[in-house]
């Protein structure tokens, strides 16, 4: 199975699981540039590159399929099991929500050592690439998030949250997308936070990787902008985010609550077909690229 198919898979069953998506806590993830699948998005590699990038791609797979594929068909299981009573509380949901997370941190933990080799050996035009990338990404992240005044960003989440939702329940019923905009109006500000958190963050990345030639210098200031960004962050912004976190998870609760049988006949029907589609992907045969380089 190719890396974006993959990992288009994870990401539909982190939204099954979740009724909405990994993003509760993924969106503030820093390290979304280093994944394999986006890297080429941001970074022009020359031939040596992709292909010792397709190489030890091709062992970080094998081991993702192999350790997480089969949890991920009995979380899914599990999930399904859950939605299947007549109402679902948020703590079941955020069980579910922290598995998957943990899941996430253990794939993050296996590309860095990768990612790290791969950073080190970016050459100088493909530094400033990524620099420009990030900044034109900055500016795409702010036009989506932050365009108009409050009213048109609630208009914005509110039509966010519905076709997330689409997917697993159809069209929102009136009280749905009413309980929706309600949600929508209790969360507390964070977008501006998490912007300025990412700037800093590509500012040491970037600091780190104009000095890669000194390897005495490069591998502290990597390990800094790699070490996770929650123990940073201010108080208010920490609170915010959990605010908002268990605001989503009682939304997710009460939506399901206020859903008809033919919605959570859908939902079921959506998680059920994704966990037999995990369960029939065949893994290759062994073939681990260890961080110390080789098979």
């Amino acid at each position: 199975m190719s890396a974006r198919a993959l990992h288009r898979l994870f990401l539909i069953a982190c939204s099954a699981l979740l009724l909405v998506g990994c993003g509760l806590r993924f969106a503030y993830s820093q390290l979304d540039w280093l994944l394999p699948w986006y890297l080429r998005d941001y970074v022009t590699l020359d031939a040596g590159q992709r292909g010792e990038f397709d190489r030890r791609l091709a062992g970080l797979l094998d081991w993702h399929c192999r350790s997480h594929l089969p949890e991920y068909v009995a979380l899914l299981r599990a999930a399904n099991a859950t939605l299947a009573a007549e109402r679902v509380e948020p703590a079941q949901l955020e069980r579910f929500l922290e598995r998957g997370e943990a899941l996430w941190r253990e794939i993050v933990g296996e590309l860095e050592p990768e990612l790290r080799r791969l950073a080190a050996g970016l050459g100088d035009e493909q530094v400033e690439e990524l620099a420009a990338a990030f900044v034109r990404r900055g500016e795409e992240a702010r036009a989506e998030f932050l365009s108009g005044d409050e009213s048109a960003q609630h208009a914005a989440r509110v039509e966010r949250m519905e076709e997330r939702l689409r997917r697993w329940f159809g069209r929102m019923t009136p009280a749905q997308r009413e309980r929706i905009a309600a949600w929508s109006r209790a969360l507390q500000p964070t977008t501006e936070a998490w912007l300025e958190d990412r700037a800093r963050w590509q500012a040491e990345l970037l600091d780190a990787l104009r000095v890669r030639a000194d390897a005495a210098a490069f591998a502290p200031r990597l390990a800094q902008a790699l070490a996770p960004r929650e123990a940073r962050w201010s108080a208010q912004h920490r609170a915010a985010v959990a605010h908002n976190r268990a605001r989503t998870l009682e939304l997710l609760a009460e939506l399901h609550a206020l859903s008809s049988a033919a919605q959570r006949r859908q939902l079921r029907d959506e998680i059920d077909m994704l966990a037999t589609q995990f369960a029939g992907i065949s893994c290759a045969e062994p073939a681990r690229v260890s961080a110390a380089g080789g098979r």
